[in-house]
């Protein structure tokens, strides 16, 4: 019997029965496929069937390893769905499917991944995919194998309502999502040999390239109720948060700084704790001590940031949200505002994953760090890294095709991007132009190239095309690899070298270094000024 190799997971959760057909459903294709490979074990003999028109992706992940070991003992048979399928209609290519499996004579007890995205299935009604799930778990009946039908794509919230609905076809159905840095398990229903799991949920995390399930995150009771606390109605708030001379509300006590509200954390339940953030603020700081208090003080305690100069980025309001924020305000003018929208989250419990640390969180962002230009291959690698960074933290990201007019040299267009910003990296290939801004909405696209391309685009591109999707930007980047792969395409990182001009290393003059505290503040050279000789006339 085939069990999902994951250390924490409940036996009923981890159970494969032979004969049975399981659906798992995710957003992005490498959530379904990392946990697939999960189900393989290298003590199990058994024959292991992959159908895929990723099917690379199986091999290439870091969970690869019993994959690969059982295909170095010829127990693995990869299909990969040919291009040319992508005209044929879905009900055709599983016949093709199931007719080809059926050729093999080891199903008994065999383990079979069919992967499909949501852009193949789109074409088929619902009447055509129930058909072809029920012909899926005949085929599993009579041959006792352990089938895995694997569905990711951004439609897939459509397909977990009809699986739900076809749940006396499927034995089981588990949603793999991602949530607050942390991979979430979602058994909707799962049989096993003792009975039916429903509605179960697990955070999972990763150990050593390995999935955990992930315990004792919250230390309240489940039993508790908003109204059980005395302190619900109470906010405390930094003297900052609001303008000077602000009357407030009688449960409404304020506190110097930051520092002294993160210290009345622990004799507070259900309260709530405004902290204000100005430009002189450590927002890493910040981000831990909300962690800390999110993790030691409970669910019901409402943690709320007020953004006073406005200076809190899209990446930095995520990381709040993923280490325990409830609320980040703006109307730091509006007093009246601010009551309101505090008002809005008493009563409610925070409800979202927490990450294990505040390292787990940080370690998406470091993966950010490189900008500017970069080699096409290493330019489509980093991109994905990206991506997968932003899924993580709930960052939007965008990547950004620019065809080139007919008769400009690339060189030309590439000295105008002067990017400052970590994360967003840009490359060429042939006359496109790929840019990938990250943390940037696409919306706010035209905005941002307005900024870092010094002259108007429309001048040197001929057409903007815009990905924004994190499953299609991947899908984008891995095409684009094996299409290229084998061919030369030009890299400009040695004519761009010298384009630095977006880094600030101003000259310091003498004078601004002087010591203040020395008697006279003085010094006799001015490097900005220029001597200017006065002459008298003769006749004065």
């Amino acid at each position: 019997m085939h069990n999902f190799n994951i250390t924490g997971l409940e036996p009923a959760a981890k159970e494969l029965k032979s004969a049975s057909s399981y659906a798992v459903l995710a957003p992005l294709d490498n959530f379904v496929i990392e946990l697939a490979l999960h189900s393989i074990n290298q003590s199990l003999v058994n024959d292991i069937y992959i159908v895929s028109q990723e099917v690379e992706s199986f091999f290439d992940s870091s969970f690869s390893a019993s994959l690969n070991y059982a295909y170095k003992h010829n127990r693995v048979h990869p299909f990969s769905l040919a291009s040319e399928t992508q005209n044929h209609s879905i009900e055709k290519i599983n016949s093709g499917i199931i007719k080809e499996i059926s050729a093999y004579k080891r199903l008994s007890k065999a383990l079979i991944f069919v992967h499909f995205n949501t852009a193949q299935l789109s074409s088929t009604d619902e009447k055509s995919l129930e058909l072809m799930m029920r012909q899926y778990n005949d085929f599993v009946r009579s041959t006792g194998a352990t089938l895995l039908f694997l569905i990711s794509g951004p439609d897939i919230a459509n397909y977990r309502f009809l699986f739900r609905r076809l749940n006396n076809v499927f034995d089981g159905l588990v949603f793999v999502d991602n949530d607050s840095a942390v991979r979430v398990l979602e058994y909707d229903y799962w049989r096993h040999s003792r009975g039916v799991i429903a509605g179960e949920h697990y955070q999972i995390l990763l150990s050593g390239n390995q999935f955990v399930v992930q315990t004792g995150t919250a230390s309240e009771s489940k039993t508790l109720k908003h109204s059980d606390f005395a302190d619900e109605d109470d906010v405390w708030l930094v003297q900052s948060a609001v303008p000077e001379g602000t009357k407030l509300p009688m449960h409404y006590k304020s506190v110097k700084d930051n520092n002294d509200l993160f210290n009345k954390g622990p004799k507070v339940e259900a309260a709530t704790l405004i902290f204000a953030v100005t430009r002189y603020t450590d927002l890493a700081l910040l981000g831990k001590q909300c962690f800390e208090l999110r993790k030691n003080c409970g669910r019901w305690l409402k943690l709320v940031i007020q953004n006073v100069d406005g200076v809190i980025r899209h990446q930095d309001e995520c990381l709040f949200l993923t280490l325990g924020v409830n609320l980040i305000l703006y109307s730091f003018s509006e007093p009246s505002r601010l009551l309101s929208q505090v008002q809005s989250i008493q009563g409610f419990k925070f409800s979202r994953p927490l990450p294990s640390s505040v390292e787990d969180v940080l370690k998406y962002t470091e993966n950010t760090f490189s900008k500017g230009y970069l080699p096409f291959i290493e330019f489509t690698k980093q991109v994905e890294i990206h991506s997968d960074s932003a899924v993580n933290l709930g960052v939007s990201g965008v990547l950004v095709k620019l065809e080139l007019l007919p008769r400009i040299d690339p060189i030309h267009p590439l000295h105008l991007f002067h990017i400052k910003r970590e994360g967003d990296v840009f490359s060429i290939a042939d006359n496109t132009v790929y840019l990938y801004l990250h943390a940037c909405r696409e919306n706010d696209v035209d905005n941002a190239i307005k900024h870092l391309f010094k002259l108007k685009t429309s001048d040197f591109f001929v057409q903007q095309n815009i990905i924004s999707d994190h499953f299609y930007i991947q899908q984008e980047c891995k095409q684009l690899r094996r299409f290229y792969k084998g061919k030369s395409v030009v890299d400009f990182s040695q004519k761009l070298a010298e384009n630095d001009s977006y880094k600030f290393a101003p000259d310091i003059a003498n004078s601004v270094t002087e010591n203040i505290n020395t008697p006279e503040f003085s010094s006799k050279s001015r490097p900005d000024a220029k001597p200017f000789i006065m002459k008298l006339r003769d006749n004065l």
